[in-house]
């Protein structure tokens, strides 16, 4: 093994510490599942997970003039690409429960001179939108660690239109990994109907019907 190649090798392990080892510190130090704290955003953001990430919203399939749900964007990791996907004649809502989340999504969309986003500090459980009113929600990495994923997702449910889509995405390395098992059953409690399944057990992302 090359100098090159040892330090490449060092430098992914010290990453992949950052990222997920923090992460289950945190969940571990408090016995349960919980969003990623404010002060660690940054690590969404690392280059070696930007990389192997970038299909995600490919997957989702967002689609000019659509109304798109994204529960949970963090930091806005995907907010402004998303935002750009569905155009000015689409818009994207973008909640999350940790007001310091929203603060830095805010400042992504200003900086980045997008019109099209609107933000909320708001509950899984009691999502400040219509009913029947989004054609598309997504979350990348989310679902598990709301205490209850099903509940949370019967208010996603709620707020989509017949025949909207819920999209899922979930990484292995990620210490709140579900299995797709897992989370088709949480999906069809919720009343969806799986659509679409793309990737593998590293990385995959499924997309789910409202029934028309």
């Amino acid at each position: 093994m090359t100098f090159i190649k040892a330090f490449v090798y060092i430098v992914l392990g010290v990453a992949i510490f950052w990222l997920f080892g923090l992460k289950l510190m945190i969940k571990l130090g408090k016995g349960r599942s919980a969003p990623c704290p404010g002060s660690l955003s940054w690590l969404v953001d690392l280059p070696i997970r930007k990389r192997y990430m970038k299909s995600v919203l490919a997957h989702v399939e967002l689609k000019p003039g659509e109304i798109v749900l994204e529960l949970g964007p963090g930091p806005g990791a995907f907010t402004i690409d998303a935002a750009r996907m569905v155009g000015d004649a689409g818009e994207l809502i973008a909640v999350d429960v940790q007001p310091e989340m929203i603060a830095e999504v805010e400042k992504r969309v200003s900086k980045a001179g997008v019109k099209n986003v609107e933000t909320h500090v708001a509950s899984a459980y009691e999502l400040p939108i219509p009913d029947r009113s989004v054609d598309r929600a997504f979350m990348v990495t989310v679902l598990p660690e709301i205490p209850d994923p099903v509940q949370g997702l019967r208010e996603v449910y709620r707020v989509l239109k017949p025949g909207g889509i819920f999209s899922t995405t979930e990484e292995f390395l990620d210490p709140d990994y579900p299995r797709r098992r897992t989370t088709i059953q949480w999906a069809e409690k919720a009343g969806f109907v799986l659509d679409k399944d793309f990737g593998n057990w590293l990385l995959y992302t499924m997309n789910f019907r409202k029934p028309s």
